[in-house]
């Protein structure tokens, strides 16, 4: 009964996953939201981050560095789907077990991915520690915009 709990948990997770990954594809919120990537902006982002001035005026608005990691992190989902199902099933996946040369290397390049999420996630939790504010976005849905031209010219009404 535990193992199909857990085969179910392990599905759904995978399920929205996708969706989640088709919803940005076909939306273009990932390409609008994550490129281009500026080389001279990263370099940049990273400079300010190691010297602790990283500006989070906009929450709205994703910096070079947060681009690079959100773009490797889908990648790395993908890939450790992709060698999760050739651990689990070889024979019934063994054109997708052929992508990663034998078991062992898909042994390891799934340890790998799990490594980067693992470090992706101290990550992220540490860097939301440090600027609060994007702390309670997350948890309310986001930074609150202020919209001057939907609010210009009009008045309240009063009783």
């Amino acid at each position: 009964m535990g193992a199909e709990r857990l085969a179910v948990a392990f599905f759904r997770h995978v399920d929205r996953g996708a969706q989640w990954d088709f919803y940005g594809i076909t939306t273009g919120r990932f390409r609008s939201k994550l490129f281009p990537i500026s080389v001279r902006e990263l370099i940049a982002t990273m400079r300010d981050a190691f010297t602790f001035r990283l500006s989070h005026d906009d929450l709205t608005h994703y910096n070079a560095v947060q681009k690079v990691l959100y773009v490797g992190i889908i990648a790395v989902g993908i890939v450790v789907v992709l060698s999760g199902l050739a651990l689990w099933k070889p024979v019934q996946f063994s054109e997708l077990a052929t992508l990663f040369y034998d078991f062992q290397t898909t042994r390891l390049v799934h340890f790998l991915c799990m490594t980067a999420i693992v470090l992706f996630l101290v990550v992220h939790v540490t860097l939301t520690l440090i600027v609060p504010r994007s702390l309670v976005a997350m948890l309310t849905g986001g930074p609150i915009i202020k919209d001057e031209k939907a609010t210009a010219g009009t008045q309240p009404i009063s009783g």
